[in-house]
């Protein structure tokens, strides 16, 4: 008698010795900006305002899964603020519940002072002179952008150059943030190949940022998708590549990268205030967004990095404040 294995040796193909795809074979790195400098209550009115909302935000996003917080301050009466001083109160705030959170700042102070160094330099010594913690990375715009005539930011060779260097000899990992091919090639072009960028450098990719496209675009749907995914084609091999999405379409982004193998995505009410690209449900908080992420990665697969493990992924030296020392 012809048993089933018998009658199906035959017929078998190489299915079942498919070896496993590695793409998304790593852990990823959950990043949150709970509020932000453009979106406000009009918008979506659970958008956390005041100094204390905002601390408890990225305290939520943290218990919810998210190792790094981008910061942005408010003052206590809601105001968004460029003051290092407040950042560092908001800092100190957070840090205080998470001792170990990794702190990405926007280090830009005042957009009334000439474009060069001196737009982040007086952030970068009042955080590194409070200590490491303060300020573990930095996000950089790679490309000149204007988000308003009052908002606008000038990047040049010589600029970008001169802030890198500044950010590197103060201990700060500088995030590269472009939302064009051009912006990623000029800081391969002058940074990376030129030895100033330390390795391994820090990629984030701009989608739908703050409902503009800023030369990603946001349209046609879905085919938008597609030039994210050729835009890491461009990002150097030993990148940590992540992507920052906002607008309508940050949960399809963020999912679309989760596949892709990022290492990193953002997430948040800075840039978002819609939960779908279809509907007009709202995000309730930045720990909801986080929480929506990390059970899409854990229903891929995907685990989620602790802040020591996105620390080692992100090439930061482990703070040795006395924060840190204290939650060991």
């Amino acid at each position: 008698m012809v048993t089933v294995n018998e009658l199906y040796s035959g017929i078998l193909t190489g299915l079942h010795l498919e070896p496993p795809h590695t793409t998304m074979a790593k852990k990823l790195v959950v990043n949150v900006a709970p509020t932000g400098s453009f979106t406000n209550r009009e918008q979506n009115p659970l958008q956390p305002y005041t100094m204390e909302e905002n601390v408890k935000a990225a305290v939520d996003a943290y218990k919810a899964g998210a190792a790094v917080w981008h910061v942005h301050a408010r003052e206590k009466n809601g105001l968004p603020s460029k003051d290092p001083h407040v950042m560092k109160e908001t800092i100190d705030r957070v840090l205080d519940q998470c001792p170990d959170m990794i702190t990405s700042v926007i280090p830009y102070v005042d957009y009334d002072v000439p474009h060069g160094l001196d737009t982040i330099k007086r952030c970068v010594d009042v955080l590194t002179s409070a200590g490491p913690e303060y300020m573990q990375s930095a996000v950089m715009l790679i490309q000149s952008t204007s988000f308003s005539e009052k908002f606008t930011y000038v990047v040049t060779r010589d600029i970008l150059v001169e802030q890198v260097k500044y950010l590197e000899e103060h201990g700060v990992r500088p995030e590269y943030q472009g939302h064009s091919y051009s912006g990623l090639k000029d800081v391969m072009d002058w940074l990376i190949a030129t030895g100033i960028a330390k390795s391994p450098p820090i990629m984030n990719i701009m989608m739908g940022f703050h409902g503009f496209s800023h030369g990603s675009p946001l349209s046609p749907d879905p085919w938008n998708y597609v030039y994210m995914m050729t835009m890491q084609q461009t990002l150097p091999a030993n990148a940590v590549r992540g992507v920052c999405a906002g607008g309508r379409n940050w949960l399809p982004f963020t999912t679309l990268a989760i596949m892709l193998g990022f290492d990193a995505v953002r997430v948040g009410m800075e840039d978002s205030v819609y939960l779908y690209p279809h509907r007009d449900d709202k995000i309730q908080t930045p720990a909801d967004a986080v929480r929506k992420v990390v059970d899409i990665a854990h229903a891929l697969g995907r685990e989620i990095a602790t802040p020591a493990e996105a620390r080692a992924i992100m090439g930061l030296t482990p703070p040795r404040g006395a924060r840190t020392a204290a939650a060991a």
